[in-house]
């Protein structure tokens, strides 16, 4: 319960203050307008961080993703250079085969030719590729040169024969072509300078 003061006086000029001055209420909204301002902002900042936090786990998840997609690349690569060999003896065998409709050609030789066919499609349904080298110019980012010859009538570092076949996967170099290359002789440069 309330006391009241034995003086009429002190309760109406508190009464009175309360009205004509600012008093306690007033500086208690200024205070609660300044609070709203404060978690206005804390909370305009908190989003910033939430966004940023999203936007980096979105670009996380894109790295993520792309690196699992090349070491699965990189994996299929490995097997497939496991594979060359056997095709490189395939194509060997296959380029001492006898013609097609002499009497050494039998049923066996058509089996290998079709499985070489086959070979070939499963490597480039799965990407490999060849790596065009002779009649070109050599490109030593996807040849590598095993010897030389002096051809007249035909320019130098031109390949003038594939020795052994080159692949590529999804623009990348598995094993360079190693080819044979158009060089000019020592002599006719010795003569020129004579």
């Amino acid at each position: 319960m309330k006391e009241f003061s034995e003086d009429p006086k002190e309760e109406g000029e508190e009464v009175a203050s309360g009205i004509l001055s600012p008093g306690p209420e007033a500086t208690e909204i200024e205070l609660l307008q300044a609070q709203l301002e404060e978690a206005e902002r804390e909370k305009s900042q908190f989003k910033a961080l939430a966004q940023r936090g999203q936007a980096d786990f979105a670009n996380f998840r894109k790295r993520a993703d792309e690196e699992k997609l090349e070491l699965l690349g990189n994996a299929k690569s490995q097997v497939i250079l496991r594979f060359l060999p056997a095709l490189d003896d395939i194509e060997r065998a296959m380029s001492q085969a006898p013609p097609a409709g002499s009497d050494a050609d039998s049923g066996w030789l058509e089996g290998f030719r079709l499985i070489e066919r086959k070979l070939n499609s499963i490597l480039e349904g799965e990407g490999l590729q060849r790596i065009e080298a002779e009649g070109l110019a050599f490109n030593p980012w996807e040849h590598e040169i095993v010897s030389y010859l002096d051809v007249p009538g035909r320019r130098e570092g031109e390949i003038l024969e594939v020795t052994r076949q080159g692949y590529k996967m999804n623009g990348k170099v598995l094993r360079p072509a190693q080819v044979v290359v158009v060089k000019k002789a020592e002599v006719e440069s010795t003569a020129e300078n004579n």
